[in-house]
């Protein structure tokens, strides 16, 4: 698997009260607020400056034992993200670079694992 170059090492200490961006990921059962649970979180804090940004993004989610769905803990640098694009264009390219599309020509949907086509 090739290694996504917006991608790189965190150098120092992931901190979270630099953070700018939070997302949760809640479950909803049968759409039930009062019966909610959370099973992940995006953060991410810019820490440059200027229109193209670096950011320090966290993703976790709870892994899925019935269904063999592994746990998600990563901490990583996203590298040259145009902040002109959006809070949700920020949530994508984190999610790319943790759950990375499957490879042309594998069978799988273009819209990742476990995804059906969206009907637009």
């Amino acid at each position: 698997m090739e290694s996504d170059p917006r991608r790189a090492g965190l150098h120092r200490k992931y901190e979270k009260e630099n953070v700018m961006l939070v997302v949760t990921v809640e479950v909803w059962p049968w759409g039930r607020e009062e019966r909610k649970y959370k099973i992940g979180e995006i953060t991410a804090a810019n820490i440059s400056n200027g229109r193209i940004a670096t950011y320090e993004v966290r993703v976790h989610c709870d892994g899925y034992e019935p269904e063999g769905l592994p746990a998600i803990d990563e901490e990583f640098l996203l590298r040259d993200h145009d902040r002109s694009a959006g809070a949700l264009a920020l949530i994508r390219d984190a999610l790319l670079v943790t759950i990375p599309l499957p490879e042309e020509g594998d069978g799988a949907s273009d819209a990742g694992p476990g995804s059906i086509s969206p009907d637009v």
